[in-house]
């Protein structure tokens, strides 16, 4: 097989359908089927073979019958060699086919083909005849039966909020895989959400499994079939009973129908339905998200989803240290466990002390978002690992973040809050101050 210093130029290639089969060759009766129109021009250069002797021969892999095919196609007018290059279908400028089916609605077919430039040469003594292959290009179609897809926006704002949604008009009894993004563009906190479906028997099946294929690992997945009436049923509310920072947010639910079993990816329960799929670390104080890397003693969190729960090892308290353009926007709930009061402090200003069911909004407090805050006075650890020893969950300026921690001793944690003179000083001290006058004090 040799190479060829001119070129092929794609000069028709369009699919044939239903709708559109005047596109195959303008033939009228290629109408209810399935196929392509393809035609390339040759343009030799160089040492490019030339005239008479040049020829097409084409490999073709199709299952028009239920069983693959794989040979070098001899066309039908053709009886003594597989060329393309009379009757119109070739010549040595050009190639071109038409590969037309009538597929049954609810099976996959295909077409792949591969065309080869071809140079025949004679022997003149003998009349012995060999063939040179050129350069080729591979093409072809699919005929895929169509599913149905739906892709359907929403938002949560509350942890009672739910949203539902009824798809109808599909075929009873198909299978369905439904899911959702919930990592969008604008979001501050992605939501963690909990997808429900049901038929009018009042059969549900719950997705909270933070299964979904797409987002940041916290989006709900499910399969069912489509009720007797031909419709689905879905709501989407929020996870974990609303906890906060999961329970808001944009997202889209994506729904789709498949017409042929064969093709659907994942098995549906004996019951109807169920989740597909797996935890992810981040959406509770007892699973929370790790390090994913370590700088000297500092613990770094690349690319995390923000509102989630994180935990590093540390003795005492804990610093944290924003990277790239992250900043961060909230402290939005502390640990629960037997030590129920910690200090957090920015710079040298201490904020106050603060325990489970708490949230410290450096946004209000600041005007923005910071990129460093401490945590101290932590006397005893939470879980029974060190991975669980005091999960904190923190909110970015976006939906996904990075940042590292630290664990320092008692000796250099800040002490006192030093006088400031400007009235923004003044503010946030007053608004830290309301906020300490509404808290209950704990014992430790």
């Amino acid at each position: 097989m040799g190479g060829l210093d001119g070129s092929f130029d794609i000069k028709e290639y369009y699919p044939c359908t239903p709708l559109f089969g005047d596109l195959c060759g303008e033939k009228p009766d290629r109408t209810g089927g399935v196929g392509a129109s393809f035609r390339i021009n040759y343009k030799p250069e160089g040492d490019d073979p030339r005239g008479n002797s040049v020829h097409w021969i084409q490999r073709v892999i199709d299952n028009y019958d239920g069983f693959e095919r794989d040979e070098i196609d001899k066309p039908i007018w053709q009886i003594e060699n597989p060329y393309y290059d009379t009757n119109g279908a070739a010549t040595p400028n050009y190639f071109l086919d038409i590969p037309y089916n009538y597929p049954p609605p609810n099976r996959k077919t295909y077409f792949y083909a591969e065309v080869y430039l071809v140079d025949e040469i004679i022997n003149t003594v003998n009349q012995q005849k060999t063939v040179n292959i050129y350069d080729g290009v591979r093409w072809g179609w699919e005929y895929i039966p169509f599913n149905t897809f739906k892709k359907l926006p929403g938002s949560l704002f509350s942890g009672v909020k739910n949203n539902p949604y009824k798809i109808e008009k599909l075929p009873p009894g198909s299978k369905f895989y439904a899911y959702i993004d919930n990592d969008i563009p604008g979001n501050r906190c992605n939501p963690n959400t909990l997808l429900e479906a049901y038929d009018g028997y009042g059969y549900r099946t719950k997705g909270d499994n933070d299964s979904s294929p797409v987002g940041d690992g916290f989006g709900s997945a499910l399969t069912g079939f489509v009720s007797s009436d031909g419709s689905i049923n879905l709501k989407v509310g929020a996870a974990n009973g609303g906890n906060r920072g999961e329970d808001r947010g944009n997202y889209e639910l994506n729904v789709t129908v498949f017409n042929d079993e064969a093709d659907f990816p994942y098995v549906v329960g004996s019951s109807g339905g169920g989740g597909v799929g797996r935890e992810r670390p981040g959406g509770t104080q007892q699973n929370p998200i790790l390090p994913n890397a370590k700088e000297g003693n500092w613990q770094v969190f690349r690319d995390v989803p923000g509102c989630r729960w994180y935990d590093p090892h540390t003795p005492y308290g804990f610093e944290f240290q924003a990277l790239d353009d992250t900043l961060f926007t909230e402290i939005l709930d502390f640990p629960v466990g037997p030590d129920n009061r910690f200090t957090v402090s920015v710079g040298d200003r201490i904020l106050g002390e603060f325990g489970a069911g708490d949230s410290v909004d450096f946004t209000s407090l600041f005007g923005s978002g910071i990129s460093n805050f401490k945590i101290t006075g932590i006397d005893s650890l939470f879980g029974s690992t060190e991975e669980t020893a005091f999960p904190i969950q923190l909110a970015f300026n976006d939906r996904m973040g990075s940042f590292k921690m630290r664990p320092f001793s008692q000796e250099s944690s800040p002490q006192s809050v030093p006088e400031s003179t400007s009235a923004f000083g003044l503010l946030a001290l007053s608004a830290w101050g309301m906020v300490k006058a509404l808290k209950v004090r704990l014992d430790k």
